[in-house]
């Protein structure tokens, strides 16, 4: 048998912790270098967030970490003047709560850095092969609903991870978490490689349960439960035990077969569970009841009450992208009409929430984002809560086809030829890579080029366009499942049209209101699905989507 080496990412991780990187950044900022900058080190940029942007001419993105999307209207108020004076205006909210900065040049990384310093923010551990964002339900600790109250231990557990540093930060890949209360498990536990959901057990005792190995891109899998119940206190104790478990058993001889999902795969439950125990010195208590929990697809988007009288209002971001004008106006009307923290929110749908509005300000603040002046109605078309995207081509280095502009035109115009009156999870996706979590939304588009036989180029050949794997019939909670590719080759400035005739045909045939579309497609047969799928996209005479 051939013996291989050790990758280079391995290499370059052994060569000089990643950690080690902020005072070459720094003096790399500080002369405004690029081009001489080692291509390793650029590698290690990312443990601070920092990445290069396509076409890596010279501009770079930067990830700022914002545990469970917690960000005060300050903080968010200084982004939004980064944004205006280095990122020309405008940013995206991730699906894992935070927001990236384009068009930055290596001499912004250290003034950005020390604003952010002194905001109380920073991008350590933002991306690289380390513990990403810890991401949570968007009203933790102040639905009304809510198992308990678990704010704190998202700030807790991200801080557990950045202490532990050099510990930590030479892991065999990235390492995601998540950590929420909340009745619905909206913050996705079971594709993530370390989750806390919340429970309430028949004692009434409030606390955890574990997931373990979780995770999409190219290769998805539902992260497996320990079976054993958490409490509140020992959370930051199992993330350290989790995180040491991946670092010293993790498989290392391969990038695309490094995630923790694959180790725990391959060893089982009962042996990942055993570990983690050896790590923390005690035993978890057992309860063989906490396996999947029921999650649904939800960000809360809209106007509720909280725990304590005062309210939430749900801000559609369109497709994640605002601008630093959108930013400082959701921060100035938490502000004036806010009470208390006036806390903001960010989503795993890309949105935002303003919370601790007192009753008598929620007319003001919804008419004030309806403004001329704002422009971020409430209220509007259900998509504009729940179609999302990836960056795309436009900024990121692995994307095959555009995104963001894309995904927009088609919210447009299904805005106005589409009636809705349940939530729909649509995503567009550049890459198998799944930033914006293709498998486990209800229609998921993935891009690749494609050739179109009924359009030439200049030489009379089929014309290269970019085009849409569609996935159909995925769901979170109990009885989990992976949407399953239906059509291929679908072109990317018609597929608007197969949405559509999705819609409207599970309109037509749910068998009542409560039939959702999963499980419409999931009744429904595969080539029927195909066909819905491809006769609008494919007619000669189908309507290009308008740019």
């Amino acid at each position: 048998m051939a013996v291989t080496g050790p990758t280079h990412a391995e290499v370059m991780k052994k060569e000089k912790d990643a950690l080690d990187v902020l005072n070459d950044l720094y003096r790399y900022s500080d002369i405004g270098e690029y081009d001489s900058i080692p291509s390793d080190d650029v590698d290690r940029f990312k443990w601070f967030g920092v990445y290069r942007q396509k076409p890596k001419a010279g501009h770079m993105m930067l990830r700022i970490k914002i545990p469970g999307g917690q960000i005060s209207p300050a903080q968010l108020r200084g982004i939004s003047e980064l944004t205006d004076k280095y990122a020309r205006g405008f940013g995206d909210i991730t699906t894992r709560q935070t927001i990236q900065l384009h068009w930055l040049l290596m001499k912004d990384i250290r003034p950005i850095f020390e604003a952010l310093r002194d905001l109380g923010m920073n991008s350590q551990f933002a991306c690289g092969d380390c513990p990403r964002n810890v991401v949570s339900c968007p009203l933790a600790g102040v639905a009304t609903d809510e198992l308990f109250d678990s704010s704190g231990l998202v700030q807790e557990l991200s801080n557990t991870f950045q202490s532990l540093g050099k510990q930590v930060s030479n892991l065999p890949r990235k390492f995601k978490s998540s950590l929420g209360s909340c009745s619905i498990h909206c913050q996705q536990p079971q594709i993530n490689d370390l989750a806390f959901y919340g429970v309430r057990r028949a004692s009434g005792e409030t606390g955890f349960g574990l997931l373990v190995g979780g995770g999409l891109s190219d290769t998805p899998h539902f992260a497996q439960p320990m079976r054993v119940f958490v409490k509140p206190n020992q959370v930051s104790d199992v993330g350290r035990a989790v995180a040491f478990l991946f670092r010293d058993h993790g498989y290392r001889e391969k990038r695309t077969h490094a995630r923790l999902k694959f180790l725990v795969a391959d060893k089982g439950w009962e042996w990942t569970r055993d570990q983690i125990e050896k790590n923390l010195g005690y035993q978890l208590e057992r309860d063989d009841s906490l396996q999947h929990p029921p999650a649904v697809h939800s960000d809360h988007l809209g106007t509720g009450e909280q725990r304590d009288g005062n309210f939430y209002i749900g801000i559609p971001i369109e497709r994640g992208r605002w601008t630093a004008r959108n930013m400082r106006d959701i921060a100035d009307l938490a502000d004036k009409y806010g009470t208390g923290e006036k806390r903001i929110r960010l989503t795993n749908k890309q949105n935002a929430m303003l919370l601790d509005i007192p009753k008598a300000n929620v007319r003001a603040v919804s008419t004030a984002l309806g403004s001329d002046a704002v422009h971020l109605p409430l209220g509007g078309h259900p998509l504009r809560d729940s179609l999302i995207s990836c960056t795309g081509t436009e900024f990121c280095n692995l994307a095959t086809v555009e995104t963001k502009h894309r995904a927009g035109a088609m919210l447009k115009w299904l805005e106005e030829n589409t009636q809705l009156d349940f939530p729909l999870f649509i995503t567009v996706v550049g890459c198998p890579n799944s930033c914006a979590q293709y498998q486990i939304a209800d229609i998921g588009l993935t891009g690749m080029p494609m050739m179109d036989p009924h359009r030439k180029d200049a030489n009379g050949k089929a014309l290269k366009i970019e085009g849409f794997k569609v996935l159909l019939g995925a769901r979170l909670g109990v009885d989990p499942r992976f949407g399953e590719v239906i059509a291929k080759k679908i072109p990317g400035d018609r597929v608007h049209l197969s949405i559509k005739n999705l819609i409207d045909t599970y309109k037509a045939e749910r068998a009542d209101e409560d039939e959702t579309f999963t499980g419409w497609t999931l009744r429904t047969e595969p080539e029927r699905l195909k066909a819905l799928i491809e006769e609008p996209a494919l007619a000669l005479d189908a309507a290009l989507l308008p740019a």
